[in-house]
């Protein structure tokens, strides 16, 4: 109770000030409806009751149209991390670990920011703290074995987004776990992975990888044009993100034969 009134002291501070007027009014004649209840006479109570029920209603909207812009740290830096905008994303989720406030999500959130700036070793390490905290949630899991794949780690990463998909890490993730197993050439598993889940229900870019990556084993046939044309500009910028790491490198050499395979079609 004490957590929640400190709460609500800290944000009724960032109100607008008509906001604050509004929710102090609403409370101070609250208050007075339970006194009506409490000590009036018998034909006040019932009105009052009616009252004081209405005012913790609007009391309520007034709370939450105040709050109404109010985002936790780690959700704003999420969202800048969706819309890309990752030196936003990390310059919020390193003042949270600097306060000393930062959980596993928010370690992993950072994690996968420094992955996507191209600071894999740092990328590393803050994943490493957040597995610390929570070995076995696929969400670290997951980005780890991203960042262990982008450093050419491909047989750690294979293992890291498989222990990602036993955590319970969504189904589209096999993918990822193909594609570690193709880049340390491990083709046959590889191969049975990508066969056995070519119904996934996945974003394009992962589709154009799996089916691709097929056809190079020679296990079906080159990616149609219009999922290389869905697929191909989250590969690019890949390419362009990751070119001095030894997978970006592999990679462009993937993304120019694909670009070739547009261009027969």
């Amino acid at each position: 109770m004490r957590k929640l009134i400190l709460l609500v002291g800290q944000r009724f501070q960032l109100w607008e000030r008509p906001v604050q007027i509004s929710f102090i009014l609403a409370l101070g004649l609250l208050l007075l409806t339970f006194v009506a209840v409490a000590f009036g006479p018998l034909s006040l109570r019932q009105p009052a009751l009616i009252g004081g029920l209405g005012l913790v209603i609007v009391a309520q909207v007034i709370f939450m149209w105040a709050n109404r812009n109010l985002v936790l740290p780690y959700t704003q830096a999420q969202r800048y991390y969706l819309a890309e905008d990752f030196p936003a994303a990390q310059q919020i989720l390193e003042t949270v670990v600097a306060n000393g406030k930062a959980d596993f999500r928010a370690l992993t959130l950072l994690g996968n920011t420094y992955r996507q700036l191209g600071r894999l070793d740092e990328s590393q390490e803050v994943l490493t703290k957040a597995l610390a905290i929570r070995p076995s949630d696929p969400f670290p899991l997951y980005g780890f074995g991203r960042t262990l794949l982008i450093k050419g780690f491909y047989a750690e990463a294979a293992d890291v987004i498989n222990r990602a998909l036993v955590a319970g890490a969504p189904v589209a993730v096999k993918i990822d776990l193909g594609e570690a197993l193709y880049r340390q050439g491990q083709k046959d598993e590889a191969r049975s992975v990508f066969q056995n889940n070519q119904l996934i229900d996945c974003e394009p870019y992962r589709k154009l990888m799996m089916v691709y990556l097929l056809h190079c084993l020679g296990a079906g046939e080159p990616p149609p044009r219009e999922l290389l044309k869905a697929g191909l500009p989250f590969w690019r910028q890949q390419v362009e993100r990751f070119e001095t790491t030894p997978y970006g490198q592999i990679l462009a050499a993937d993304v120019q034969q694909m670009q070739a395979l547009i261009e027969e079609t």
